[in-house]
């Protein structure tokens, strides 16, 4: 019986170990996918900030 239960409870450790890995490939190719269509932020500000405005 305890070899049965040792190989459950080993199971479910690997089967969560494999869970984790696939969370985290799906995560990365989904974080590269954004990063990849991210557009680039502009150099310079579309309008240049208002002379004479103050707070």
């Amino acid at each position: 019986m305890s070899v049965v239960a040792i190989l459950v409870i080993s199971s479910f450790f690997v089967l969560a170990a494999m869970v984790g890995l696939a969370d985290a490939f799906v995560h990365f190719v989904f974080w590269s996918i954004g990063r990849l269509t991210a557009r680039e932020a502009a150099a310079e500000p579309v309008q240049p900030p208002a002379q004479g405005i103050t707070a």
